[in-house]
């Protein structure tokens, strides 16, 4: 049975309206008829879920022949097949990550799935969730699974997923895979967080790999003419993030030789806060490694032609 189902079930066993069990719980007459039709599930952690429970033990002990308690409703309501709990924190991480390694196009996906930009926005910051985490996992899936599933999006794809490039040849068992991935908020082993995963996979960090992936051979360092400022005065969380992104701008386009010091206090946690500020300042150091290169390749066969 399906929670609609049990809903319907139980408001005619209480013989109630529609409107008194509005009132009784508090929930709106619109997002009471998503749940009698089916179109909307509640949380079971949320307060409306709690609200709705009560309310129809209220209603049951104003009818005479009706004994339903409230452990008694809830208990029929999590039994239902569409009844699932999601973990909506790990699913905004998981949603960030995937847009991070695929550097997914925000606006396209907005497109695909009918969100407005803000209101993803919003889902990645956490001041929002998604009110039908099923379906939008299933678009964002199905989005994913027909539009990055080739080169190097494959690769990429198939170490999040942790599975072979082999696997996913059909884009039905992509989908899959990723809507399960998503809403799995056991994506890490038991007893293990994200700092002793990343010092597990570190010891299986491939170097070549990841330099062939990023097309490391092939970035540009900017020649363009630059003015280096010699000072300047940054204020608050986001204007210290933007302040190394400037530093890097400035180190990368500038043609002095001198060695780069940098020292940073900002906190990681609050980096991490920001889902696009990793991947530019991960790409500033990139091109600034690049700019190594290429000066030592300079200098190497400066002294070559010496001798």
């Amino acid at each position: 049975m399906r929670f609609y189902e049990q809903l319907n079930q139980y408001m005619k066993a209480v013989n109630c309206t529609a409107k008194e069990l509005c009132i009784v719980s508090g929930i709106s007459a619109a997002a009471l008829s998503r749940y009698r039709s089916g179109e909307r599930v509640p949380d079971v952690h949320s307060e409306t879920f709690e609200q709705l429970c009560s309310a129809l033990e209220t209603l049951a002990l104003k009818r005479e022949g009706t004994n339903l308690t409230k452990t008694e409703i809830r208990q029929q309501f999590l039994a239902c097949s569409d009844m699932k709990s999601t973990d909506k924190e790990q699913l905004r991480q998981n949603f960030n990550t995937l847009i991070s390694v695929l550097n997914l196009n925000i606006t396209k996906l907005c497109q695909h799935i009918s969100y407005d930009t803000s209101t993803i926005f919003r889902f990645r910051n956490g001041s929002r969730s998604p009110a039908d985490p099923e379906g939008f996992v299933l678009a964002v899936s199905a989005y994913v699974a027909r539009k990055y599933c080739q080169g190097d999006d494959l690769y990429v794809l198939a170490q999040l997923l942790e599975c072979s490039e082999e696997e996913l040849n059909d884009t039905s068992v992509v989908c899959e895979k990723i809507r399960l991935w998503l809403l799995n908020s056991q994506n890490r082993k038991k007893g293990e967080d994200s700092l002793s995963k990343f010092l597990s996979k570190l010891d299986e960090f491939d170097l070549n790999e990841y330099i062939k992936v990023i097309h490391f051979d092939e970035m540009k360092v900017p020649g363009v003419p630059f003015q280096f400022p010699t000072a300047k005065y940054y204020y608050g969380l986001e204007e210290m993030m933007a302040s190394e992104l400037h530093f890097l701008k400035a180190t990368v386009l500038s043609k002095s030789k001198r060695p780069v010091i940098m020292y940073s206090d900002m906190p990681i946690t609050e980096m991490a806060k920001d889902p696009d500020f990793p991947k530019k300042w991960m790409f500033g150091m990139a091109l600034l490694l690049k700019k190594v290169c290429i000066w030592i390749r300079f200098i190497i066969l400066t002294v070559l032609l010496k001798k």
